[in-house]
């Protein structure tokens, strides 16, 4: 190494055309390895703890299986635009899906006056089966007024063009209404924007209006009702259930200590009932801010949550909890049970509000308590299958403060994961099955390789330079 460096010490640098040839060099094999790099299209390495410039297993899922011949237009952009590095992702992933760049418009005459489009005009066109979808660059980002942050939704907007021109038949998923439950016009306004984006048709159903459960129904959603059903509504309910119905079923504590008799009769069928009182923990670990009716319950690793067991689990506020049959009588019934949510060993159940102590008074119940579950029913050659939560808050609109951040209470940790994975599984939609790409923030998180690879790049690289400099300034001073 030694008598290298002297021989471009000797040979080299003190003479300045030749110093000058030398500098030449390196950037010629700078700019050859950059080339040879750009034309292996090599993918790129995302070092952002949510992956948010790596497309997603959700969306890799979602059309991988995608027969249809696709073509998305980026209309506008330039080559170096990220937008185009995530196409590319695109396109590997499924072959039938390609993508052309038109950075000015009028080079596709034919694509501007089929759309309308003007000039200097960003969009992107997706296209397959005589149907299209139109984004504009608009939609591409959204602004989260609680964080002050502005949000990237591009991989979700691209992705859902993609389906909504390859999807012939979208699930539907139909909430019950004329009961007071909760609202998709007021109280699940954000549930219903992720059903949607997740290619799901969602619709209200009052049964008083429709006396039916419509045959095309994948998934019945009922909300925290706080008004008992008419006889003609639980004979409807029971026969979507003896069909082989699917049934979310949430719901808050009433705390009123009111009887609803139709809809125990169907609570009744699947060996489960609603408690009427709150979970308080006592275990710090599992509270949130010190809060003990704000919670992080056990979940318990199943399909629909293994991810989400591994990853912080959910929040629950204000939850009741479930008393289920023992399994023996569940066994009478054609039930199989499984619970996905559960309280720490020292929780407590209390039904007097009254008390504000967050200690456990006489009244309180204490124990590990089953918060939610999976129950399957077999009739005949039918199994109806029905998740229920012993809360309905952790998914509304409703706005929490948490260590001075306030967002709806579906933003906090993996709550919408957890409804959404419910509603893919019963609606037969596996594929979609995860932990949803949060774009919200950047974070560094690059693996212990990527981190020495990235290293090398910012520090050795500039050394050597720096070294490169120094003999030339020394060789010079030497020669003077």
């Amino acid at each position: 190494m030694n008598k290298i460096i002297e021989r471009i010490k000797g040979n080299w640098i003190k003479d300045s055309g030749k110093t000058i040839l030398l500098i030449l060099i390196l950037i010629i094999i700078f700019i050859v390895i950059n080339l040879v790099i750009q034309k292996l299209d090599l993918q790129d390495i995302d070092i952002t703890k949510n992956k948010i410039y790596t497309l997603s297993e959700e969306s890799k899922k979602q059309i991988e299986n995608i027969e249809s011949s696709v073509k998305i237009y980026l209309i506008g952009f330039n080559e170096n635009t990220n937008l185009i590095d995530l196409v590319k992702q695109y396109q590997k992933q499924n072959k039938n899906i390609d993508y052309e760049l038109i950075e000015d418009i009028q080079s596709r005459v034919d694509i501007k006056y089929k759309y309308g489009i003007e000039e200097e005009t960003q969009v992107i066109i997706v296209e397959a089966n005589e149907r299209n979808k139109i984004i504009t660059i608009n939609e591409l980002y959204t602004y989260d007024y609680t964080t002050f942050q502005q949000i990237d939704t591009s991989e979700e907007k691209i992705t859902n063009a993609i389906l909504n021109v390859t999807i012939d038949k979208k699930p539907k998923i139909y909430f019950l209404t004329g009961h007071k439950e909760y609202s998709l016009n007021t109280q699940l306004t954000v549930l219903s924007a992720y059903l949607q984006n997740e290619m799901n048709e969602v619709e209200t159903l009052d049964l008083v209006v429709k006396d039916t459960i419509p045959e095309d129904a994948k998934v019945l959603v009922i909300a925290s009702p706080q008004v008992d059903f008419s006889d003609r509504e639980t004979q409807i309910i029971i026969e979507y259930i003896n069909k082989g119905g699917k049934i979310l079923w949430l719901n808050d504590p009433t705390l009123k200590g009111e009887k609803y008799a139709n809809i125990e009769k169907i609570l009744d069928l699947f060996g489960v009932k609603f408690d009427d009182g709150v979970i308080l923990e006592q275990d710090t670990n599992k509270m949130i801010a010190q809060t003990p009716d704000i919670i992080i319950p056990n979940v318990i690793t199943t399909e629909i949550t293994k991810d989400i067991a591994t990853d912080g689990g959910v929040m629950l506020i204000s939850s009741g909890k479930l008393t289920i049959l023992e399994d023996e009588k569940l066994e009478e019934l054609n039930i199989e049970s499984q619970a996905i949510l559960t309280t720490s060993e020292n929780a407590l159940f209390r039904t007097d509000l009254t008390n504000a102590s967050t200690t456990k008074s006489s009244s309180d119940k204490e124990g590990s308590f089953v918060l939610g579950a999976k129950l399957t029913k077999t009739i005949e050659d039918n199994k109806s299958t029905m998740y229920i939560l012993a809360n309905n808050l952790f998914i509304t609109d409703f706005p929490v403060t948490v260590n001075q951040q306030q967002a709806p209470a579906i933003y906090f940790k993996h709550n919408k994961d957890l409804i959404l994975n419910i509603i893919a599984e019963l609606a037969d939609n596996k594929d979609i099955i995860s932990i949803r790409k949060d774009t919200g923030v950047v974070t560094y998180t690059a693996t212990q390789n990527q981190d020495t690879i990235i290293k090398i790049v910012i520090f050795t690289i500039p050394v050597i330079i720096i070294f490169i400099g120094i003999l030339v300034w020394q060789s010079r001073r030497r020669k003077k």
